[in-house]
């Protein structure tokens, strides 16, 4: 009886140990996790702008006020809609007859994609891997984007020539 009280805990001995050890290489990249968890959320768009080169002032295709959202999952799921502040309204059976080009519609009414993504923190860029949406030519593109996290607002762009700045909202 003795003998198995020592083989018990002799192997409960090992056993935490190595939960211990296992715990430890887990936690390293604690860093990471951390700056990771500040990203991931749903943050809703407040300003949507690009720098007009010709007369270096901001332009802001989808109004001053757009709306939209982003979200960055736990598990790598990045989804965003982005809409102009004034709505494009036309009922379903106008639609039939309307004709606009898609360049327009993105450009000036409405655009969304998803897929998955990854981050470098060290360069601050995220990049999109995107699976579908609105944008033909983006579906299976990588789209890199750099990024300014602050707290709760997230800006993505270089912040010289264009930006997107979000607020989180959870």
């Amino acid at each position: 009886m003795k003998r198995l009280y020592l083989f018990l805990l002799l192997v409960m001995t090992v056993t935490s140990s190595s939960f211990g050890q296992s715990k430890i290489k887990t936690n390293k990249p604690k860093i990471a996790t951390t700056q990771l968890e500040k990203l991931i959320g749903t943050w809703r768009l407040i300003e949507f702008s690009d720098l007009d080169s010709a007369t270096s002032r901001w332009t802001y295709r989808y109004g001053k006020n757009p709306k939209g959202y982003f979200t960055y999952t736990k598990s790598g799921i990045v989804n965003l809609n982005i809409s102009a502040e004034t709505p494009f309204k036309i009922s379903e059976d106008s639609a039939k007859n309307y004709n606009i080009n898609l360049l327009s519609w993105v450009d000036h009414i409405s655009v969304g994609y998803f897929g998955t993504y990854t981050v470098d923190f060290n360069k601050s860029i995220v990049t999109h891997h995107v699976k579908g949406g609105s944008l033909p030519w983006y579906i299976d593109t990588d789209q890199r984007r750099p990024f300014i996290l602050k707290g709760d607002t997230l800006i993505i762009g270089d912040n010289k020539t264009w930006k997107r700045v979000l607020v989180k909202e959870g």
